[in-house]
């Protein structure tokens, strides 16, 4: 029998953008999109709730002090939840 692993699929927690700029003093979204490492134009859709990659996940959580503790900023994403 075969079996199949997944990656992960994460979310920003709702308010965990807003923390992050908090705790780091940004005061643009501008300045959040190069801390996070992605496009301004993102950030929209992050706060909405689009998913994001395991290796931004760790590296978000990383540079906010632990990258073993990604569930503080980020939700996982269920199959079930994919599907609605």
């Amino acid at each position: 029998m075969a079996v199949t692993l997944t990656v992960p699929r994460y979310r920003f927690r709702a308010g965990a953008l807003d923390h992050i700029m908090r705790t780091r003093n940004l005061t643009s979204d501008r300045q959040l999109a190069a801390f996070i490492g992605c496009a301004p134009a993102d950030i929209a859709r992050l706060r909405a709730g689009a998913e994001v990659t395991i290796r931004l996940a760790l590296r978000v959580s990383a540079a906010q002090g632990d990258e073993d503790y990604i569930a503080a900023l980020f939700e996982q994403i269920t199959d079930s939840e994919q599907a609605a």
